[in-house]
């Protein structure tokens, strides 16, 4: 056989000896097939699994193999061949792959001895588990909790429900027997002023006329007092409410000979029910007119926007609501001047109305030269859609 530029073939160092020429040839072979095949296995794991193999190391150690397989394909060759510069050109390209393979292995190290071992992924997987069934547990005691409070408010409500019933139909019969004795006293009073005539005693006539307009205050308190109990289960509607026309056509119904100068600034729109503001505006100016000690009674009305929504500020300058009954004066029956007559539930009227609305109302404290109330509505989304028109 000839040689290759001077070079003697591999074969001729084996003597050309079949047993030793069959072991070389038939290993080299094997492992050269083994290493061709490894790279395929690498291959297809690194498209199904990314998570498992970094695919840049992947390609690198298929290029490796890849070439580590060509050089004992090659030693096979050159058993016959004495191709040894190819040979050696094939093992720098090996070399070179190989260095670079074992760069890029060493600073992968540390990630990769960080990584949870199998009994690790178990014992985390079975943590998670049970974590899951806690919280599928603590899930169902809380539904069971919210059915549970479902229950009692629908119970409670329904309890409510009876029960205003009841106060209603109480109120509504309670009204009309407490009705005809007023009316009989008043009637009472009526025949004794004929019976005495205009010649009667000037102080019994008197004591009758009291005795009349008492009876008018008692029927007046008791028509009150039946609204009220129904204002309580009273949901205001939402519609959009001007609060300036509604105001000066307030004024014009009600006050016309009242010496009244209304100051609205701005045109601030209310949002609820304008029969139920009616009311509350009404209360408010009847306040502003029955406890004012001057010749001319203002009225000044702004609105402020805030963060939860509207902010209606009504001022007079009247005498002022003293700071230490400012809470205490939108309770029924209470009044904070005993010389100024009066049923004593106009604010606290005002203040269910304000609660129909899912808002409030106060006296503000720094307020000086008068009276003023803060009125707080709610943003018009935040009012409740399931409320009935009124």
């Amino acid at each position: 056989m000839q040689s290759l530029h001077g070079f003697m073939p591999h074969g001729m160092c084996y003597l050309w000896r079949a047993d030793i020429l069959l072991m070389h040839v038939v290993s080299d072979a094997l492992i050269g097939l083994a290493y061709f095949s490894i790279p395929v296995v690498i291959w297809l794991i690194s498209l199904r699994r990314p998570d498992i193999l970094f695919r840049p190391v992947a390609y690198l150690f298929i290029l490796f193999i890849i070439f580590c397989g060509a050089t004992h394909l090659f030693s096979i060759y050159t058993i016959w061949t004495p191709a040894y510069f190819t040979e050696g050109a094939l093992k720098i390209l090996t070399a070179v792959v190989s260095v670079a393979t074992a760069i890029t292995l060493w600073p992968l190290l540390p990630k990769a001895l960080a990584m949870p071992s199998t009994d690790q992924l178990r014992q985390s997987n079975e943590s998670l588990q049970d974590e899951v069934q806690l919280r599928v547990g603590a899930e169902r005691q809380l539904q069971q909790l919210a059915n549970s409070l479902e229950r009692q408010v629908q119970r409670r409500t329904a309890d409510l429900e009876r029960s205003n019933g009841t106060l209603r139909d109480f109120a509504a019969g309670a009204s009309h027997d407490l009705k005809a004795p007023a009316r009989q006293i008043s009637l009472l009073a009526d025949l004794a002023q004929r019976q005495l005539g205009p010649e009667g005693d000037d102080k019994v006539l008197g004591y009758l006329h009291d005795v009349k307009a008492k009876s008018r205050d008692m029927l007046m308190l008791i028509d009150t007092l039946l609204s009220y109990s129904d204002l309580v289960e009273t949901k205001a509607a939402s519609n959009a409410a001007p609060l300036r026309p509604l105001l000066e056509k307030l004024l014009a119904a009600y006050y016309p000979d009242a010496p009244i100068t209304l100051d609205v600034i701005g045109d601030p729109v209310l949002q609820g029910d304008e029969t139920l503001l009616a009311h509350l505006f009404r209360n408010l100016v009847d306040n502003a007119v029955k406890y004012s000690d001057k010749e001319e009674i203002r009225l000044t009305v702004d609105a402020l926007e805030t963060p939860g929504g509207l902010t209606v500020r009504f001022a007079d300058n009247g005498p002022g609501i003293p700071a230490n009954q400012a809470e205490g004066v939108f309770k029924m029956m209470q009044r904070y001047r005993s010389d100024v007559s009066g049923s004593g539930v106009g604010l606290a009227f005002c203040a269910r109305i304000m609660e129909a609305h899912d808002g409030k109302i106060s006296v503000d404290p720094d307020f000086v030269g008068g009276a003023r109330f803060l009125m707080q509505f709610p943003r018009i989304e935040e009012i409740s859609d399931d409320q009935p028109d009124h």
